[in-house]
């Protein structure tokens, strides 16, 4: 007989509150509080007709060693741009890396963040090692931010506007998942089962649409997403990297506490333009 959806869900509840999570979890729920702001998301504008040429120019002036690496990736076919793929992602196995485009102008964004990560895998040793996964973001969040502060001087402030509200917008949903999941976690732990009755039907269709490992967790693998971007924000502002190989341990040397209570992220929130 087939689970149902609510079913799976507390099998898979069974399972991950027995997962370590990786920032304590007061920390997680000050994530969650900076978070809570009901963004709206921003349509991308549509005006830019090469969004690679542009971001190869980006990393041509930020690194010429990644500008090589990108190229070097395209051209052997390592690096695959298709609007047709079901996602993007970077294969470890073989260090592919498949880049799902959007056809608007958040591609730029999107070419930027998928070749951080090509870089920071094919790099040897990696920006951020395999045993920080939960950083694995930062770098590519990073890059991201250093290329708003280059297309600054392009005068692409629309687009700039609508992928920082965006980014707030989907780490919103994220942490709302994760808020989600640590209540019926703790449940869980405390009665040694779950009532189906007990569940919010609708709250549990939108968590099992994430796709991740299981051996990871839902509140692990959400996470990296909003701690990427006050991270990576807080390495910026604070003008704390002078070679992109100290991102991971000046993230590990940081107090989150502190990141989390001095982050700017929110307090120029962009409304969406009805």
């Amino acid at each position: 007989m087939r689970k149902s959806v609510t079913e799976k869900f507390i099998g898979r509840v069974k399972v991950e509150s027995n997962i370590h999570k990786f920032i304590k979890e007061d920390l997680i729920y000050q994530l969650i509080d900076y978070f809570k702001k009901d963004y709206t998301k921003m349509d991308y504008p549509q005006n830019i007709n090469n969004p690679l040429g542009i971001v190869l120019e980006f990393y041509k002036s930020y690194n010429k060693e990644y500008y090589k690496i990108i190229l070097e990736g395209i051209n052997s076919n390592r690096i695959i741009i298709n609007k047709n793929e079901t996602k993007s992602l970077v294969d470890t196995n073989n260090r592919r890396t498949f880049i799902r485009l959007s056809g608007n102008d958040s591609d730029i964004f999107i070419l930027a963040h998928e070749f951080a990560h090509y870089i920071d895998r094919i790099s040897n040793p990696p920006i951020i090692p395999d045993k920080y996964s939960f950083l694995c973001e930062v770098f590519s969040f990073y890059i991201e931010k250093q290329l708003e502060l280059w297309l600054n001087h392009k005068e692409f402030y629309e687009l700039i506007q609508a992928r920082r509200n965006n980014r707030m917008y989907y780490e919103e949903k994220m942490l709302n998942a994760i808020e989600y999941e640590l209540l019926c976690e703790k449940l869980y732990i405390q009665n040694e089962q779950i009532n189906i009755e007990d569940l919010d039907a609708h709250k549990i269709k939108k968590l099992m649409r994430y796709d991740y490992d299981l051996n990871i967790g839902l509140v692990n693998y959400l996470l990296r997403y909003p701690l990427a971007n006050i991270l990576s924000d807080y390495l910026l502002n604070n003008n704390l990297i002078k070679k992109d190989a100290d991102i991971c341990s000046t993230c590990l040397n940081s107090n989150l506490y502190e990141v989390i209570t001095g982050c700017s992220l929110n307090k120029n929130k962009v409304k969406h333009k009805s």
